[in-house]
């Protein structure tokens, strides 16, 4: 991506939208080949490429967990062949190479007739990237195996390194349990806030004699050693 921000969304679309062919295309023209991918349901830990066998047979696969992102997403469209999803907003944080993107989204499995469950769901989607030297092809040069081609580089594009989902838990119980399970978390929840109300009630006296027996000594003790520090600053010119 040579602008996250505005690509992302197209991006996020052929993942949860497109066909096999796009989705697989879009993983190898954006994500790293060793990259991560963690969701409350599943998780793939970074590894790189690797020779496997296929047993009974002498055919060997190269697999990486990009490989096992690109299975996730197919499964994710065989469960649900027809997603609705919108990315409500975006933010790149340059600082640290972490991109943000509030995502909602529909999804229904295919075995439930006539839709009479759909999981509406909200979630943040936090991508970590990396902004990598490419070449003419607009392929990262990793530094682990490409250093002979560094001088052939065309520029620079920022790729995923990973991606991490982020969903309340009431939402993601949509998932699992769409018969009022969040519901009941939602009042469960309202409820935890009466018991904080009802313990700062009963327990205030508590607090107020820690502040006083152990907070305020601390401080003043802190501002007292702040003026004896300027103190001797000031002597010292």
């Amino acid at each position: 991506m040579e602008n996250p921000e505005a690509e992302i969304a197209g991006v996020i679309r052929s993942l949860t939208q497109g066909t096999r062919k796009e989705q697989q295309k879009v993983l190898d023209d954006y994500f790293l080949p060793d990259a991560f991918f963690v969701h409350p349901f599943c998780r793939v830990p970074s590894f790189g490429s690797k020779q496997v066998r296929v047993p009974l047979t002498n055919f060997q696969l190269t697999i990486n967990s990009r490989l096992l992102i690109l299975l996730i997403y197919q499964w994710y469209r065989i469960l649900s062949p027809r997603i609705l999803l919108e990315v409500d907003s975006v933010a790149h944080d340059k600082k640290t190479n972490s991109l943000y993107a509030t995502i909602r989204q529909t999804f229904t499995i295919w075995i439930v007739p006539f839709s009479i469950w759909q999981a509406n769901v909200q979630l943040v989607c936090l991508l970590n990237l990396e902004h990598l030297q490419v070449d003419k092809n607009k392929q990262p040069l990793l530094s682990h195996g490409d250093n002979k081609n560094v001088g052939k580089a065309s520029g620079k594009r920022y790729f995923i390194r990973g991606q991490q989902d982020h969903y309340q838990v009431n939402e993601f119980l949509k998932f699992i349990a769409p018969l009022g399970a969040s519901s009941l978390y939602y009042l469960w929840q309202l409820f935890a806030t009466f018991l904080s109300a009802c313990g700062v009630a009963l327990l205030w006296p508590v607090t107020s004699v820690y502040e006083y027996a152990v907070v305020q000594p601390n401080n003043n003790g802190q501002q007292q050693g702040n003026g004896n520090a300027q103190i001797d600053t000031s002597e010292n010119h």
